[in-house]
């Protein structure tokens, strides 16, 4: 769960709750030492599920442009609109920021690993990588250019949030 929190703050899913998660399990059988079967079962959080509420999904495709000439509709699109479907305490529902300080606040050893990942692992080319698999003809040059400003900018406020050093 800790690392889906982070993940979905990234991409700006509003539509993360309790009931979207998934665990994936992965059941090994062996042979014991005493000719006996036994089962082992691994689980963990899936990496992605559900994140049609993210990255901008809601975007007018000719409204793209606006984003970039004003700084508060920007703004907003970063921080006003993004907020996460969980709460805090009685906090329902909190921006996907607020959030992630108090994930810093009160679980940072359970999710520092998973923000270190974010910082080395987003950057302008892995984007780029992932975008350019894309044709225009599934997703456009300006919205191209809105996710990875918008990916970029989300990934630097988490790294100013966890006291790391933007190095992109």
């Amino acid at each position: 769960m800790f690392e889906g929190l982070p993940r979905g703050s990234l991409l700006g899913n509003s539509d993360r709750h309790h009931s979207n998660f998934v665990v994936i399990s992965k059941e090994t059988m062996y042979k014991t030492s005493e000719d006996m079967l036994d089962v082992h079962f691994d689980y963990k959080m899936s990496p992605l599920y559900d994140n049609g509420s993210s990255l901008c999904a809601y975007e007018d495709n000719n409204e793209i442009e606006k984003f970039f000439k004003d700084k508060m509709k920007f703004e907003s699109l970063i921080n006003t609109k993004s907020k996460s479907a969980i709460g805090w305490g009685n906090e329902r529902p909190i921006r996907h920021f607020e959030l992630l300080k108090k994930l810093k606040d009160n679980v940072y050893s359970q999710t520092i690993k998973y923000i270190e990942k974010i910082k080395n692992n987003i950057n302008e080319n892995n984007i780029d990588g992932v975008l350019n698999k894309f044709g225009n003809n599934i997703i456009n040059e300006n919205m191209k250019k809105l996710l990875k400003v918008y990916i970029l900018e989300r990934r630097k406020r988490m790294l100013e949030i966890y006291d790391l050093k933007d190095e992109v």
